[in-house]
């Protein structure tokens, strides 16, 4: 008999454990994959990299720890703040919706009618002297100021003094999402991070849901009115809802993390710079997607945080994850 004291019968156990461990993580794996359902496919891809300003769609891109990243571009890592430092987005100057985002070679680009082009260095050294306190619903975060020539642009154009430009450059500390205490909870986990998006770093959306709001609508609405990143073509309204864990493609995963709650910034209308006065489609999201849980809001597509990073193409099949009932 194999004295249990001895280096063999220990070395035995932990071989044995360590194979239960294997084979248990196998079939808790198998029992997950088998759980998965192809919802759809993405039908398309969007950056915002300026927070609140325009964005862009393309066929290809990287779902990054941080949000969609296009080459050296990435998802909502500017953001335009006031002189005391708090965010500036749609919902107190709707003519940022204006202002048009693109890149060519090393620089952002930044345009607006009547305006020079701006173009911003994407890769700016990191000067501690330049790096200035800001925040984005009162939480408190860091940016690199991108210089005056881009705070004096922003100002012109939006008639605002003392406005700024700052850069979430990957060196300094990100936003935690876990952080974020919503009214049904906290969401998030430690990690979920995001640089200037409101809560996290992805916001993931289905198309037959704009399908059913716009049957009720006398003016459809296009995507742009939500400005998420991630268009999964669907069949099924509001399918979202249910909705756990995502693949995308051959390596992507994300986690859903809570729905999306709706504000005043839907109503704005990209092409005008105006609010509609209608109040739509607010209006009437708040006719038949308000739920008790989530307070007097409507929810509209879903906020997610990545679990597993990897390339992202428009085509790529979607399979779901989906709630525990």
């Amino acid at each position: 008999m194999l004295d249990q004291s001895s280096p063999a019968h220990i070395f035995t156990s932990l071989a044995s454990l360590a194979l239960t461990k294997y084979l248990f993580g196998v079939l808790a794996r198998w029992k997950r994959s088998k759980s998965f359902e192809y919802v759809g496919q993405v039908s398309a891809v969007c950056c915002y990299p300026v927070k609140s300003c325009g964005g862009f769609q393309v066929e290809a891109g990287e779902c990054s720890r941080l949000g969609v990243k296009v080459q050296e571009v990435r998802d909502r890592h500017w953001m335009v703040i006031k002189s005391n430092g708090d965010f500036l987005t749609q919902r107190q100057d709707p003519k940022m919706a204006l202002i048009r985002v693109d890149y060519q070679g090393n620089n952002l680009q930044i345009k607006a009618d009547g305006m020079p082009v701006l173009n911003v260095p994407i890769h700016l050294p990191l000067n501690n002297s330049k790096i200035i306190p800001c925040r984005v619903w009162g939480d408190k975060t860091v940016g690199v100021d991108c210089g005056q020539d881009a705070g004096t642009w922003l100002s012109k154009y939006l008639g605002i003094d003392g406005l700024r430009l700052v850069y979430s450059a990957p060196e300094l500390e990100k936003r935690d999402a876990s952080l974020v205490e919503k009214p049904w909870g906290k969401p998030a986990l430690p990690g979920d991070q995001a640089a200037f998006s409101d809560f996290c770093a992805y916001l993931v959306f289905n198309t037959a849901s704009l399908q059913q709001l716009n049957s009720k609508l006398s003016s459809p609405v296009t995507i742009t009115n939500f400005r998420p990143n991630i268009i999964i073509n669907n069949d099924t309204p509001f399918d979202e809802d249910d909705w756990q864990v995502l693949k995308i493609g051959e390596t992507v995963e994300m986690r859903i993390l809570d729905p999306c709650t709706r504000c005043k910034m839907t109503t704005v209308n990209s092409s005008t710079g105006e609010l509609n006065q209608s109040g739509e489609p607010l209006k009437t999201l708040k006719t038949f997607r308000v739920f008790d849980k989530y307070g007097t809001s409507p929810i509209f597509g879903v906020n997610a945080t990545i679990d597993a990073t990897g390339p992202i193409h428009v085509g790529d099949p979607v399979y779901a994850l989906r709630k525990r009932v």
